[in-house]
């Protein structure tokens, strides 16, 4: 039994069948061509072409944004130096725009509607005084105490309805929710007092 070869794998099975003089000559020429397959394999190249494109300086660097970049910035620095030029040559000379070359320096009238300007102006500012004070004093048009009343019969119905125990989120959490800012209680909820059956 020690010298029976050992089983060939299920792909090489067709080789019994087929006809051979020598089984050792087959089996050293089958090596050889897998030899040659795989040193095929390790030297293949791939037929597509997957680089990366190649690139381009214009699209890197935007040479002409550079350039009227430049230019603006030359012409910031040339009108500063003119500005510059003119305040020193403003400071080193004296002025003669007094009144003996200039004449006496124009005066302009008043203006007529000055004092109704004034007054619509107080006017607006009064209102709108008397604006704020009704919206401060204004009582509230929505009830919290209905809101948390209708809140807690809600949970009573959600919980006689159920089949199953509901884990309700405690009231600070309800509050912090961004939904519960949304809910609204109907108008036909708040009429009724606090603490009265609505069922």
């Amino acid at each position: 039994s020690s010298l029976l070869s050992p089983p060939l794998p299920r792909m090489y099975a067709y080789r019994k069948s087929m006809p051979r003089a020598n089984k050792h000559l087959e089996e050293k020429w089958v090596k050889h061509c897998q030899k040659l397959h795989k040193k095929r394999l390790t030297q293949m190249k791939s037929a597509i072409d997957n680089k990366p494109p190649q690139r381009f300086l214009h699209l890197d660097m935007n040479m002409k944004k550079q350039q009227m970049d430049e230019e603006r910035y030359s012409q910031i620095e040339r009108d500063n130096y003119l500005l510059l030029d003119k305040m020193s040559y403003i400071m080193t000379h004296p002025q003669l725009l007094d009144e003996k070359y200039m004449g006496r320096p124009v005066t302009y009238g008043k203006s007529l509607n000055k004092e109704y300007r004034k007054k619509e102006l107080m006017r607006i500012t009064e209102e709108n005084q008397q604006i704020l004070r009704r919206i401060q004093h204004k009582e509230p048009y929505y009830s919290h105490e209905l809101w948390t009343h209708d809140a807690r019969l809600s949970e009573e119905y959600l919980r006689n309805c159920a089949e199953y125990p509901i884990c309700l989120p405690t009231s600070q959490q309800f509050s912090k929710s961004p939904t519960s800012r949304a809910t609204r209680t109907p108008r036909s909820r708040q009429q009724h007092p606090e603490g009265e059956d609505l069922g």
